[in-house]
């Protein structure tokens, strides 16, 4: 098997934990599936697996940890509940690129906007709360940027938070010139 063949195995190793459990359960199997010679799925089995889960639950902190920064008030608007939801979030995405932590955060703040909008996870503005900050997190890099977005409720107020009432709101984000500002309109 090429490096390249097996640094993509290896990272799906690392970053799928339902196959890693196939893999580990029936290594010729799998290997099979992937067009893999019984010496090579051989040599991979031979990977500790406490080894391979401990690497592959590490990188998934550090990319918790990643995401975290970039959605920090939403981290702390969910509590415990972010960690839960970021785990069952990281086993279906694989960021990959040069920005990829940024990429990360973006499509963590769909998939929370998506369990807020069909689930209903508390507190009940989490989905507003989440998608103002993924903006800013798209708005940030562009050198120059409109978004218009309406929200249910204040989210911009962080003071307001304990007590967010329902307020439709509109905001704009706009970049011109290297410079980014904020306007808010409340209807």
């Amino acid at each position: 098997m090429a490096l390249a063949e097996t640094q993509k195995l290896l990272a799906r190793l690392y970053t799928n934990t339902e196959f890693r459990e196939r893999f580990f359960a029936n290594p010729q199997a799998v290997g099979a599936e992937l067009g893999l010679s019984d010496d090579e799925s051989h040599q991979l089995a031979q990977l500790s697996v406490q080894d391979v889960n401990l690497f592959a639950n590490s990188l998934k902190w550090k990319r918790l940890g990643e995401v975290r920064q970039f959605l920090p008030r939403t981290h702390l608007a969910l509590g415990k509940n972010f960690n839960a939801l970021f785990w069952k979030y990281a086993e279906s995405y694989i960021p990959s690129g040069i920005k990829k932590h940024r990429q990360d955060a973006i499509a963590f703040a769909d998939f929370i906007a998506k369990v807020a909008r069909d689930e209903g996870i508390e507190p009940p503005w989490v989905g507003d709360l989440v998608r103002y900050e993924q903006t800013w997190v798209l708005a940030y890099p562009a050198s120059i940027y409109l978004r218009v977005r309406w929200f249910r409720y204040p989210v911009h107020q962080p003071e307001n938070l304990d007590i967010c009432i329902a307020k439709p709101t509109i905001l704009v984000w706009w970049r011109f010139l290297g410079r980014l500002r904020l306007l808010s309109m409340r209807l």
